[in-house]
């Protein structure tokens, strides 16, 4: 087991659906606390993504590192 794990989700700016279905949006402080018993936050990223409908979705992308 590496001990590593990447996160991608929608922000609480972003999407409140996805493909008709309701989703769960974070920030990075509220990811980061749902994982911090357990991992340590490396990195994240918010990234702005246009879909083919021309509508924009947010996204947020965070590493985590297994704590020893």
């Amino acid at each position: 087991m590496s001990g590593y794990i990447a996160i991608g989700t929608f922000t609480e700016n972003g999407s409140k659906k996805c493909s008709r279905l309701d989703i769960k949006q974070y920030n990075e402080a509220g990811l980061t606390a749902l994982l911090n018993d357990d991992f340590e936050k490396i990195r994240c990223v918010t990234e702005d993504h246009v879909t083919p409908f021309n509508t924009t979705q947010h996204f947020l992308f965070c590493g985590f590192r297994r704590r020893s």
